[in-house]
């Protein structure tokens, strides 16, 4: 909204307390001229999203499934534009007869000729009363009660209400993911935890067995039969995947609750009124409950109807005086559920036995996509017009790293299947809610042969692409028509990747290691699925849309892959790779517990799989503290940031030698120098540089001057400790300027001018900061132009190194991530030597097979310390915390070398960064 009119002082009619007498009618009048302009230009999402449910409209824009429907008509919706869409969705069974069905205006119409009240509680009803006749006759025999409400939620509700009322006990007992409804009581049978949780869900009274397990229900009865008032069960679990349920375990049900004196309760909220090709679910296993609730396709897809039927047995005064419902069977809702019923059962029930029909044409069809697609399709179910097709949710199905392998992982694949059906054939599915890998077909009853023929036509062509790994074709309509790059991706070589193992499997006794990272400049965006096809920043503005569709049971981490290390030695690890969909900024800009949560359950992810070892990459160790902010979860985690330092140090010292620079005597520069990479990298630098200035971070001056000065402490205590060799002071030592000078005042003691100040650290940091050869700044301006030689380890995602900072042949070395260093540099300074220090080639210059924008064989320090600590295991070393010390930089520096990791030195080019934390 216009942030003016938000700003506008408006107060129910009062004329505003500066406005002269008899303007605050015109100047009302001029604001609500400008909120219905503003309205006007609304759309209906908009309204949607700001006033009904943000979270539903997010997923469906993620998805690409935000149509608004104008008209719809049997089993076609049509949007403004007039483009029609055939309806598989069929909400969820609330459709027996597609969209408007005439015959059910019908009857809304005799209704308005006829005048019949609505809504006459209390007083006998008598639409509903011969709606409740109507029903007893259709349903299974001994049913000679109804009760009407309005959804099926409240239908369920009732049922467990009739039950304990009926037996005088209250334990209710339903099936692992089962779904019954929303409402409390409804949820609490509905048998998927993470559903109740947040609710204080299941209430006392409620317990689940494994559906189809007739053992744990017999075993449960044994043990509990006295208590238990309802066993209440689904014919065939909807939401929960399209299962269905045997005819041994209702039968095994029906003795079981008659045995113990329990109510059967079949819930035919979805599947009865002919769904299944039968009237009712239960007519298929000859099973007759003593409980049945009903609802959706009583209401003809016109109105929200639902009714409880059961037998004398179950009748009683407790519910029938003291469960009422203001709505429950008002005429016009009855109304609607009369012609409804007359529709299904007219001409001998017609229409049922064409469903019957139409579903063995049907799975035909979804059979024959089953066996086109082997290996997508793992499995067709159901029955009647309420069927599932389960996609893989195996990663290793897809060879090449990209989305398709990422979203099989997180069970994604049936919710974008269904966008691009939507939005490319036509055709309108939604996934099962509890299994997300599973579409749901569930059309009108009367949906014709052709269009089943429709359906699977199209889903052919969508699971064709699947195959293909065709990620171009099948996501461009999430990417919005005029989305451009900002600037052409700088592109690498990365060589062909030779065919690698695969699937790439542990084996027996093998190190298991896992590295956690994200995104973080558009090259490594580009790389995640190059047959996209696309310049890094329109990749993510494609992630940043199908971010949008992620929720609290969508797994943190992408799954990219896995690969095997195998080092100079012979000796192999397994290891898995997992990216946060997210880039640098948006990390730091989420909430900091937000953002630690989406790394813990990254990493819970890992372990769950077999991880003995966890790295972490790029900003997943900053916004965690350097893994400190992390729960055990008994394996151990490792930032990667002392490889980091071991590369970025030898790489700007091999940097330096190439510019030709003394480093004894040359000044360097480090940004960041109070991060964990900064502080050790400066520890090494300064045994070797001439002067040294550490920069911290501006953005907050007292913190950061106090932790520079603690770092530059740090630098001098260790420099003194350089001290054991006599001729650690003279040139020949191989020492730089700075070390040499430490080393001296703090042999000669009190000889400096602050006096014995000079005798600890501290005195002797503050003693060379005024010689000028350990100085801090916040200015990474003033510093730059100083520095003979620079390394980059800051935090910030900012391209802070610019071209006319640098001086003349100046050596830089960028460990950030995103780089510091932007590709400006390399263009127009071209006698400024930039590598990417934190550049590492494999054992034996072999490839991973998954591709992180870098060179063939080529891998991140981070990612190559979290190797390198897996062959140690016994011995481990990790990197945490804000203090790495120089020996634990020394130790992985000699294990890299001992396994065959080395140092990787091309010039900096864009798509060359590591992660820095």
């Amino acid at each position: 909204m216009d942030e003016n009119v938000m700003d506008t002082q408006y107060d129910s009619g009062a004329p505003h307390k500066d406005a002269a007498p008899g303007h605050g009618d015109d100047r009302r009048a001029e604001l609500r001229r400008r909120l219905e302009g503003l309205a006007a230009r609304d759309t209906t999402a908009d309204r949607y999203r700001r006033h009904v449910n943000p979270y539903i409209a997010r997923t469906l824009d993620g998805l690409g499934l935000d149509i608004t429907y104008v008209r719809g008509l049997g089993t076609s919706l049509y949007d403004a534009d007039g483009n029609a869409y055939l309806d598989f969705a069929g909400a969820y069974g609330a459709l027996p007869f597609g969209h408007n069905p005439p015959r059910v205006w019908e009857a809304v119409a005799d209704l308005r000729e006829s005048a019949e009240p609505s809504l006459t509680q209390p007083s006998v009803q008598g639409a509903a009363a011969l709606l409740a006749e109507r029903l007893v006759e259709a349903a299974p025999p001994g049913l000679t009660q109804a009760w009407f409400c309005n959804s099926g939620a409240e239908a369920v509700e009732a049922a467990i209400k009739i039950a304990r009322a009926a037996t005088g006990r209250h334990r209710v007992v339903a099936t692992s993911d089962s779904f019954h409804g929303k409402t409390l009581g409804a949820l609490s049978a509905t048998g998927r935890p993470r559903y109740q949780e947040p609710f204080g869900a299941p209430v006392s009274g409620f317990g689940h067995v494994p559906f189809n397990d007739i053992g744990a229900l017999t075993e449960l009865f044994d043990e509990d039969g006295a208590n238990i008032a309802a066993f209440m069960v689904e014919t065939v679990q909807g939401e929960g995947g399209i299962h269905l349920a045997s005819q041994e375990f209702l039968l095994a049900a029906r003795e079981l609750c008659t045995r113990h004196g329990a109510r059967l309760v079949i819930d035919e909220v979805q599947t009865g009124l002919g769904r299944t090709g039968r009237l009712f679910g239960c007519e298929h296993s000859g099973v007759v409950p003593d409980i049945m609730p009903l609802a959706k396709a009583l209401g003809g897809g016109m109105v929200p109807i639902g009714a409880v039927l059961f037998g004398e047995s179950s009748l009683s005064e407790d519910f029938g005086l003291r469960h009422t419902s203001t709505f429950g069977g008002n005429a016009f809702c009855a109304r609607v559920g009369l012609r409804s019923l007359e529709l299904v059962t007219e001409n001998g029930q017609a229409l049922v036995r064409e469903v019957a029909d139409r579903a063995d044409l049907l799975r035909k069809g979804l059979e024959e996509v089953r066996a086109a697609h082997p290996r997508l399709v793992t499995d067709v179910r159901g029955q009647g017009l309420l069927m599932g097709v389960e996609l893989t949710t195996d990663p290793d199905v897809f060879p090449h790293q990209g989305l398709f392998r990422s979203l099989a992982g997180q069970e994604g694949l049936a919710g974008f299947l269904c966008g691009y059906l939507l939005r490319n054939e036509g055709i309108r599915l939604a996934p099962t809610y509890f299994s997300n890998s599973v579409l749901r077909v569930e059309p009108p009853l009367t949906v014709s042969d052709d269009e089943c023929r429709t359906l699977v036509e199209a889903l052919h062509r969508g699971l064709e692409l699947i195959e293909a790994g065709d990620s171009a074709r099948f996501f461009r309509h999430l990417l919005p028509a005029g989305v451009i790059s900002k600037a052409p991706d700088a592109q690498v070589d990365t060589g062909a990747r030779a065919p690698v193992e695969h699937p790439v499997a542990p084996r027996e006794g093998e190190p298991r290691w896992a590295f956690v990272a994200h995104p973080t400049d558009p090259a490594s965006y580009a790389s995640y699925d190059n047959r996209l096809g696309l310049p890094g920043e329109q990749v993510r503005v494609l992630f940043d849309r199908m971010n949008q569709c992620r929720n609290v049971d969508t797994p943190a981490a992408m799954f990219v892959g896995s690969c095997r290390v195998v080092t100079d030695g012979g000796q192999t690890s397994y290891g898995e790779i997992f990216a946060l969909p997210y880039g640098a900024r948006r990390l730091l800009d989420m909430p900091a517990e937000q953002a630690t949560e989406l790394v813990q359950q990254a990493v819970d992810e890992a372990v769950r799989r077999g991880a003995q070892l966890v790295g972490l990459g790029a900003y997943t160790s900053v916004v965690t503290a350097n893994a400190a902010a992390l729960d055990d979860r008994g394996v151990p985690i490792t930032t990667g940031n002392a490889y980091t330092v071991a590369a970025g140090v030898d790489g700007l010292q091999q940097a330096a030698h190439r510019q030709g620079t003394d480093l004894a005597s040359a000044g360097a520069v480090v940004l960041g120098a109070a991060g964990a990479i900064g502080r050790a990298s400066s520890l090494l630098l300064a045994e070797r540089v001439g002067r040294l200035v550490l920069v911290g971070n501006p953005a907050h001056p007292e913190r950061s001057e106090q932790r520079l000065a603690a770092v530059a402490e740090d630098v001098a205590a260790h420099l003194v400790g350089l001290g054991g060799e006599p001729a650690a002071e003279s040139e020949e030592s191989g020492y730089g300027a700075l070390a040499r000078a430490a080393l001296r005042l703090a042999k000669d003691g009190a000889d400096g001018a602050d006096g014995a100040d000079t005798a600890d650290a501290a005195g002797i940091a503050r003693r060379l900061a005024a010689d000028g050869l350990l100085t801090t700044s916040l200015s990474a301006e003033d510093a730059l132009p100083g520095g003979e030689l620079i390394l980059a380890a800051t935090s910030t995602p900012d391209q802070i190194v610019r071209p006319d900072l640098l001086r003349q042949g100046a050596a830089v070395c960028d460990v950030s991530q995103p780089p510091n260093v932007g590709d400006d540099v390399r263009k127009k300074r071209p006698d400024v030597m930039v590598v990417a220090g934190g550049l590492i080639r494999m054992p034996g210059d072999r490839d991973t097979g998954l591709d992180f924008g870098l060179p063939y064989g080529v891998t991140y320090a981070c990612t190559a310390e979290t190797m390198i600590a897996a062959h140690r295991l016994d011995d481990l070393v990790v990197s945490q915390g804000e203090r790495l010390s120089g020996q634990l930089v020394r130790t992985l520096r000699d294990d890299a070398a001992r396994l065959g990791f080395r140092l990787h030195l091309p010039e900096r080019r864009t798509d060359t960064v590591d992660g820095a934390a």
